[in-house]
């Protein structure tokens, strides 16, 4: 289902994010992309740095945090954002992701957040390929791509094969959160 990575070593580095930003102006900006034929995935082109898209953003870098001591208080500090080369090759996998949610091969699960307003995000995971799409809903019938990353070790694979079985399981935080 899923193509090759992009083979980012044969693309010039200088050139690299606007090739990257090609395929997601193409799959999201230059037309709608919808999931399940009725949930659209805005791209919220009003919010650009760079003059693109913050969603593209978090589709191929990835943030660097530290955590330091600050006033006796352990705090995480951003240290700004870098290419992250194992999720842009892999740009081309979030809308086939979402456009084949329903395939074998997608690990499809809704989880409650721990962020301030606790929100249910959709996540579709391709396991097999070690790649997921978080999807956060904006309203009745529209979405937005939180982020898409390489699942790089076993803790998170872990923490999401839990995530996954605590949805089929039935959690009652999760009742009657599904989008479709």
């Amino acid at each position: 289902m899923l193509s090759e990575p992009i083979d980012l070593s044969k693309i010039d580095a200088t050139k690299i994010i606007d090739v990257l930003y090609g395929f997601f102006h193409r799959d999201f900006v230059a037309e709608r992309t919808y999931l399940a034929n009725n949930i659209y995935i805005n791209p919220r082109s009003h919010r650009k740095d760079e003059g693109k898209e913050l969603d593209f953003w978090h589709l191929t870098t990835r943030e660097d945090k530290e955590q330091v001591w600050e006033n006796g208080q352990r705090v995480t500090r951003s240290n700004g954002r870098y290419p992250d080369y194992d999720r842009g090759s892999r740009i081309e996998w979030v809308k086939l992701i979402l456009t084949n949610h329903a395939h074998e091969s997608i690990k499809l699960f809704y989880h409650r957040e721990t962020n301030r307003k606790r929100s249910i995000r959709l996540y579709l995971w391709a396991s097999d390929e070690d790649f997921v799409v978080i999807l956060q809903k904006l309203g009745r019938a529209d979405s937005f791509l939180v982020t898409s990353f390489f699942v790089d070790h076993d803790g998170k694979r872990k923490d999401f094969e839990e995530r996954f079985q605590n949805y089929l399981g039935g959690d009652p935080d999760l009742q009657d959160c599904e989008w479709f």
